[in-house]
């Protein structure tokens, strides 16, 4: 079985989406057909949204946004009319004095940024206090990647700023922040719905094995249901992660990009409990920090307890989970009680939980100081899209960005190819008259 479109998307996230919405006009005027597949059942990619007790939003994976740092996703929000509320968590708290110290050395330390261009970031807080004292106060962040030997200082000093949590050690403490009270994933399905209102046809549950080059077209293998599917395409816009890229037969970085590229996993519990006892400890809409795996634990009103963890924390859940449920949930229990001011009395009762491990949770370029472009393009003319090329990796803003980018290439290019065959019509009419 073989299928045919004009333009093809593979990949449904809020990159692939924002393609065929901006490419929906000009291909209608043009007659041309466009198709997006995606592996996955629903639109969305690491945007997952679910409900709690019927109502509550709890979002598995993209879960909030700034105007000030990302005024794409912020038009994006008001031009759909979906409500939004403040996001509460931006108040840090922590049971001893570690954050007033995190706060102290980072100010201490930013005139030497300049200094340690290519010393990773525990590098350099060690030159100065030494390697157990910058190990502690990097753990206060709450973010385990700043350990990691990939992560400059000049970077760490940049994600420090840019998330709700951490944002009011430096000078973007007045950011605001924002959610979607409906849920992101309502977002992308109005994306979809718009999409296909205009002609666009969605293919999903479909897993891309190869593309080849074929003439003027590329030749797309999908395996479907336990069948493999073949689509032919003049256009190609792969809009997926740099991780999905290496298992296909596109030469991944190589034939694309001088750069490299690399991705942490990410890790969120979800608790639920019969009674908000967090409000008795004064807790409610605040992050507590913690120096044991749970790193980050967020109360939401009276509703969930929420932890959120990367890199070596997220590991450290995934394996849990995979000794068991009551492995997993007795470990969730004995970290609480040893952060939680409880002054000896057992946690509550867990009434729910569910949980999301994302292996490539945020995915990024490993030179991230490089002039890098917002699109790769293969030699073959495939045009790839992600947030990871952009300064905005793991943000909903930057696959925005770079979606837009590859849409206005494919338009450049369909304005050429339209631009040459009006040329080749002059000539032949032009031709045949002096004949």
């Amino acid at each position: 079985m073989s299928t045919y479109s004009d333009i093809c998307i593979v990949g449904a996230g809020i990159g692939g989406l924002t393609c065929a919405n901006h490419l929906i006009h000009p291909a209608g005027n043009r007659k041309l057909r466009i198709r997006v597949f995606d592996l996955n059942p629903a639109v969305g990619g690491r945007i997952q949204s679910r409900k709690i007790d019927g109502e509550e939003i709890a979002e598995l994976g993209a879960a909030r946004y700034s105007p000030q740092l990302h005024p794409h996703f912020q038009q994006l929000m008001q031009g759909s009319g979906l409500p939004h509320a403040v996001y509460p968590f931006t108040e840090v708290v922590s049971h001893d004095s570690v954050l007033a110290e995190l706060k102290a050395t980072l100010d201490e330390l930013n005139p030497m940024l300049k200094a340690h261009p290519n010393h990773s970031f525990l590098e350099f807080v060690s030159h100065y206090l030494g390697a157990d004292k910058a190990a502690h106060i990097i753990k206060a962040t709450g973010y385990d990647a700043l350990l990691l030997p990939m992560v400059s200082a000049a970077m760490a000093y940049d994600i420090i700023k840019k998330h709700p949590e951490t944002q009011h050690f430096t000078e973007n403490a007045a950011n605001q922040w924002r959610y979607a009270t409906d849920g992101y994933h309502e977002l992308l399905c109005r994306l979809q719905h718009q999409a296909q209102a205009a002609g666009v046809e969605f293919q999903l549950e479909h897993c891309l094995l190869s593309v080849k080059k074929s003439g003027a077209d590329h030749v797309l293998a999908f395996s479907h249901l336990g069948d493999t599917q073949m689509h032919r395409t003049r256009h190609l816009v792969m809009a997926i992660p740099p991780s999905a890229m290496p298992r296909l037969n596109l030469d991944f970085p190589h034939a694309w990009s001088p750069f490299q590229y690399d991705s942490l996993p990410l890790f969120k519990g979800f608790l639920t409990f019969d009674t908000a006892w967090w409000d008795g400890l004064g807790l409610t809409d605040k992050v507590l920090m913690a120096a044991n795996p749970l790193r980050k634990i967020y109360f939401k009103g009276d509703k969930y307890v929420l932890f959120y963890t990367d890199s070596k924390s997220a590991t450290y859940w995934r394996d849990s989970l995979e000794l068991g449920e009551d492995v997993y949930l007795e470990r969730v229990r004995s970290h609480l009680e040893e952060v939680l001011p409880l002054d000896g009395r057992p946690l509550p009762r867990i009434k729910a939980h569910f949980h999301k491990f994302w292996p490539h949770g945020v995915e990024f370029c490993v030179e991230p100081e490089a002039e890098h472009p917002a699109v790769l393009l293969h030699r073959d003319g495939i045009i790839s899209c992600s947030d990871a090329y952009t300064a905005h990796c793991g943000w909903m803003e930057g696959s925005l960005i770079s979606a837009r980018h590859a849409s206005g290439l494919l338009l450049q290019r369909l304005d050429q190819l339209e631009g040459s065959a009006a040329a080749n019509d002059t000539f032949i009419t032009s031709s045949t008259e002096r004949a």
